[in-house]
């Protein structure tokens, strides 16, 4: 078989096509495959930080609740007012609860700190250790924020029946805490 001038110029023109097909569609089209390829695979790794990023959204939603929670008596806690009478009241009546005798219960001014006011009480009584121990048991228990500053305890040494042996003076300073004046 003899290839004529026709079989060339046909064999010609289908080289022609195939190579403008090339050309004008496949490698267009596989650049746009290639693009479209990598946009996918930069869409998927953005998802998959964002779906990490989203994970950790109900972890910090579970901390804020479990935060409220925890500080929802704040206020009691740290009252907006000093409300020195009923706080006073508190501290009498743990006193004489834990069977502490005379009595002396000073209130200092109040200091301004940058968030909270601090007010000092100075107090001073008498009576056993185990009272002693009691009545701090009780101004811990309390609702309202109280903290022990200073506490200077002096045994007792002329027993009589008004002072049994062994009792202790206690003087001691409580701050308590507002944020407001």
């Amino acid at each position: 078989m003899k290839l004529t001038k026709e079989n060339w110029i046909m064999a010609g023109i289908l080289v022609a096509l195939v190579l403008a097909a090339v050309f004008a569609v496949y490698l267009p089209q596989s650049h746009k495959r290639d693009r479209i390829n990598s946009e996918a695979v930069s869409q998927k790794l953005s998802m998959e930080t964002d779906l990490k990023t989203c994970q950790v959204v109900p972890e910090l939603v579970r901390q804020v609740d479990e935060m409220k929670n925890r500080y929802r008596n704040m206020d009691r806690r740290l009252p907006k007012q000093k409300e020195l009478g009923g706080f006073l009241r508190e501290i009498s009546a743990n006193l004489l609860q834990a069977r502490l005798a005379n009595q002396m219960i000073e209130p200092g001014t109040p200091d301004q700190e940058e968030l909270y006011h601090t007010l000092p009480i100075m107090m001073k009584f008498e009576g056993n250790y185990l009272s002693l121990a009691n009545f701090l048991k009780r101004i811990d228990d309390m609702e309202r924020l109280t903290r022990v500053q200073k506490m200077n305890i002096s045994l007792n040494r002329d027993a009589s029946k008004d002072k049994p042996e062994g009792d202790v003076s206690i003087e001691l300073q409580l701050n308590i805490y507002f944020t407001e004046s």
